[in-house]
């Protein structure tokens, strides 16, 4: 129970006992449970855009949309984003890159992150049917929150504190397990349009992966945050050209 509850708290601000906030410390594991968490906020994502869907248009139900999953995370995925597209793209090396990554000012990079994924987020959620919202969304959303696994598997941790140096020892089979059980479950889905929208999320981290490896020497909670954000933001891409290229979105037990 715990891991769960405190990957909750990694992940989301709200307040759960055993959390962030407790004295006990964080439990190793909780990364593992990282795609059930997210699979949830999809689910209630799904469920905003539903309700607002029939109170307002659509564009600004997209907007209120991508917002609450802004405050619901603490804009903490965001804020990774930001360091990391500064630090990653500033710097003469890997140390001078990580030394701007803990600034608390945001450069030039940083806001153009934000701006262009959160545009892109908007735009492209903006474009969903309504009808389909509730599998891709939540396949979305589950797809970025497995993202830090993904990097956790290819990078090592260089940050010398943070949250993320709790989980610089999961067992790599466990994290190969459950990033291979989300892609099935990605599938089990829809089929096939999910599984795609799983494999490019799966991409773009492995991409912010390998550019982390490249030019910090490995990975921290910054890196992990960009891998959320532009999972996240590649697979409502991803989802919104399936549907304009007019997939059938649906359960696959519906057909049995």
């Amino acid at each position: 129970m715990k891991p769960f509850v405190d990957a909750i708290t990694l992940l989301t601000i709200i307040p759960l006992p055993f959390g962030r906030g407790s004295d006990a410390p964080p439990s190793r594991f909780a990364p593992l449970l990282f795609p059930l968490v997210g699979l949830l906020i999809g689910l209630g994502a799904a469920g905003l855009f539903t309700l607002l869907y029939d109170l307002l248009p659509k564009n600004l139900a997209a907007a209120l949309v991508i917002t609450t999953l802004a405050i619901i995370t603490g804009a903490l995925h965001i804020d990774g984003l930001a360091d990391f597209s500064d630090g990653a793209f500033g710097g003469r090396d890997a140390e001078s890159r990580l030394r701007i990554m803990k600034q608390p000012d945001i450069g030039a990079f940083g806001v153009a992150s934000i701006v262009l994924v959160l545009g892109l987020d908007w735009i492209a959620l903006s474009t969903l049917d309504i009808n389909d919202i509730w599998i891709l969304l939540s396949v979305t959303v589950m797809i970025s929150r497995t993202a830090p696994l993904l990097i956790m598997l290819i990078t090592s941790y260089v940050s010398p504190n943070g949250l993320g140096k709790n989980y610089v020892n999961l067992p790599k089979p466990a994290l190969i397990a459950i990033i291979a059980t989300t892609l099935v479950v990605s599938a089990a889905l829809a089929g096939g349009p999910t599984l795609s929208l799983a494999v490019a999320g799966f991409a773009a981290a492995l991409i912010v992966g390998l550019l982390a490896k490249k030019r910090l020497g490995g990975s921290n909670g910054d890196v992990y945050g960009a891998g959320v954000e532009l999972a996240f933001a590649v697979c409502l891409v991803a989802a919104a050209g399936i549907v304009d290229a007019g997939a059938i979105i649906e359960p696959v037990w519906s057909g049995l």
